[in-house]
């Protein structure tokens, strides 16, 4: 069984590729942001910069020891961004869901 254990910040891009690559077909993240050529690439900087603020706010970022699976978990009751967490996706967010 393989092991799971809290991401780094090297694993970040490959923690926002694999998020990406596992919402490209989702019907709701379809819809608020309008899939286009470069919805892989847009997604990929919104989840790791997700991933990032998760990890140096409330939430922790757990991949397995091949990172190639990725779970996001912030605690009961503390799931809402902080401010400076939504200010983290800032960019990220008007790249992603510009339209």
């Amino acid at each position: 069984m393989p092991g799971v254990r809290s991401a780094t910040p090297d694993d970040l891009p490959r923690v926002g590729a694999i998020l990406a690559a596992a919402f490209v077909d989702d019907p709701v993240w379809n819809y608020i942001t309008s899939p286009r050529a470069d919805w892989i690439s847009r997604a990929a900087a919104w989840f790791e910069a997700d991933a990032r603020a998760q990890m140096q706010g409330h939430g922790e970022v757990l991949v397995d020891e091949e990172v190639r699976g990725v779970a996001i978990w912030s605690p009961p009751g503390r799931w809402k961004p902080t401010m400076k967490e939504a200010a983290a996706v800032a960019l990220p967010s008007v790249r992603l869901f510009r339209s």
